[in-house]
């Protein structure tokens, strides 16, 4: 046999057995996943991405769930993802086998500057994120004498809103901006003791950081280069640059203000406290460095101001569409604290609509729609279905508030459905109150949980104390609303409705 030919035939069977070995990985792969519903049909080579619309996955998700049930995978190029859809589904992973499902799926994104190692949000389950999480919330002080500081704090920023608000004279303008700038600086004077003009280089900053990041790390067409991270080289260069350009705008306004803490020497915020434990021999082992500080302040200052802007923003939107909600608030405040000062949180007790508003407000507009990729650390199950080891979920808490099934007229904002029949509150036992998982739940839930909601109800309490919201001139010549459905709001960090305008009313 010539030697050429021989060479032809011994390539020839090589190729024949890669192939082989290539088709019995796959296999043994798929049979990871075979217990699990998956949704069809599939296109070799890129699974189930050309029809998941990332800019509403949300929603395309929640559509899934009612042909393929609640629980199901979907494969995004090369990789598996578990999607949970129902209460009791999300439930069981998350607080019953918390451990399991607690860890954060390898992300280009987050890989980026080392971000998984640092931060408290991509940071995969570690003694080093536990211990963090941790200090952060023994920072965040929201009990006791914290609440006192938050008040406080929330006091100054939520009185010079008030002042730019009533500025406006009852004339149009969009609210977001004002809204975005108080909360922004609540976050700031917890994370860096400091304060920022809305006119300053350093505040607009921050909003094109926001604007960075909602564009480059939300759950939207963003996510693709996770699973074709050679995108960012190759085919995807304008998307890569501005990952880039979110990172560089982050650091150099990080330095600008670390170099200031330094100088005050202040102990009374969150980075100072993280930045203590660096030369702590205690956390040696950890890992803990000014990046870890740095991320913290990421982490909190984005997710911070982005969830709590845009839902006051769409609590207005809310009372626009439903003015007896905020003559209903209204009356609760005026019989139970007046106007001569400002809500506090200690009024929360006496005000039972109000507290309904805002849980109905969260159910409804369900603005982190997908939550944070969990990833399971060993092998479980969930409601019965194995689930491998390895495996990125997504928790679909559009799907879980606004299952017909649990609750009734699921896209009507009802507050009543969190009150019981002599006006009360439900408690937190209540199935009702139960169901409600915006903040997540069990390990991973949202440190900031606390925060926010004590945010939310300040800031909204002021806002309905101090004016009545109607619908802009504009609109009201035109006999149109500003959308209110959620369905209708744009996929960033979090979900955001659409630009509008309105006046606000002085009630004295």
């Amino acid at each position: 046999m010539p030697l050429e030919t021989a060479l032809s035939a011994v390539l020839a069977g090589l190729t024949v057995l890669l192939l082989y070995a290539s088709v019995m990985i796959m296999k043994r792969q798929s049979r990871k996943y075979e217990h699990i519903p998956m949704v069809t049909p599939r296109i070799p080579l890129v699974g189930n991405a050309t029809s998941l619309d990332m800019s509403c996955c949300h929603t395309v998700l929640t559509g899934w769930a009612t042909t393929f049930g609640p629980i199901f995978r979907i494969k995004l190029f090369q990789e598996e993802i578990l999607v949970l859809n129902n209460f009791d589904s999300v439930y069981e992973a998350l607080v019953v086998k918390g451990s399991d499902f607690a860890g954060r799926p390898p992300m280009y994104r987050t890989l980026q500057a080392g971000r998984h190692r640092h931060s408290i949000v991509w940071q995969t389950y570690t003694d080093k994120l536990q211990f963090l999480r941790k200090e952060v919330l023994k920072s965040l002080k929201m009990y006791g004498g914290g609440c006192e500081q938050l008040q406080q704090r929330s006091d100054l920023e939520i009185s010079h809103m008030l002042e730019h608000i009533g500025k406006c004279s009852g004339a149009d303008f969009n609210p977001w901006h004002l809204i975005y700038e108080a909360v922004s600086n609540v976050m700031l004077r917890l994370t860096l003791g400091t304060h920022l003009d809305q006119s300053s280089p350093s505040f607009q900053a921050i909003k094109d950081i926001n604007h960075l990041f909602n564009d480059t790390f939300g759950p939207g067409q963003a996510g693709l280069i996770d699973f074709l991270p050679w995108l960012g080289h190759l085919g995807y260069p304008k998307f890569r640059r501005r990952l880039q350009a979110a990172l560089t705008l982050r650091d150099q306004f990080w330095q600008q203000q670390l170099q200031l803490l330094k100088e005050q020497d202040s102990s009374e915020c969150i980075v100072q406290t993280i930045l203590s434990l660096i030369s702590d021999p205690k956390t040696d082992h950890m890992d803990i460095t000014e990046a870890t500080a740095k991320e913290v302040f990421t982490n909190l200052i984005l997710a911070g101001t982005d969830t709590t802007a845009s839902a006051l923003t769409c609590l207005l939107l809310v009372f626009l569409h439903n003015p007896d909600v905020q003559d209903k608030i209204w009356a609760e405040i005026r019989t139970h604290v007046g106007e001569s000062r400002l809500v506090s949180l200690a009024d929360r007790a006496n005000m039972p609509y109000m507290q309904a508003v805002l849980l109905e407000l969260l159910r409804y507009i369900s603005h982190v729609p997908l939550a944070v990729p969990h990833y399971t650390i060993r092998d479980t199950c969930v409601q019965g279905i194995h689930v491998p080891k390895d495996m990125t979920v997504y928790i679909n808490l559009w799907s879980v508030h606004h299952h017909p099934a649990d609750w009734d007229q699921p896209w009507t904002f009802l507050p009543e459905r969190f009150l019981d029949q002599t006006g009360q509150l439900l408690p937190l036992s209540s199935p009702t109150r139960k169901r409600l998982l915006m903040f997540g739940a069990g390990r991973r839930v949202c440190l900031g949980e606390i925060l926010a909601k004590n945010s939310l109800f300040l800031f909204a309490a002021a806002l309905v104390q101090n004016f009545r919201f109607v619908s802009s001139a504009k609109d009201e010549r035109s006999g149109q609303l500003p959308p209110v459905d959620p369905r209708t709001y744009e996929m960033g960090l979090v979900l955001h409705p659409r630009p509008f305008q309105l006046r606000a009313i002085p009630r004295h």
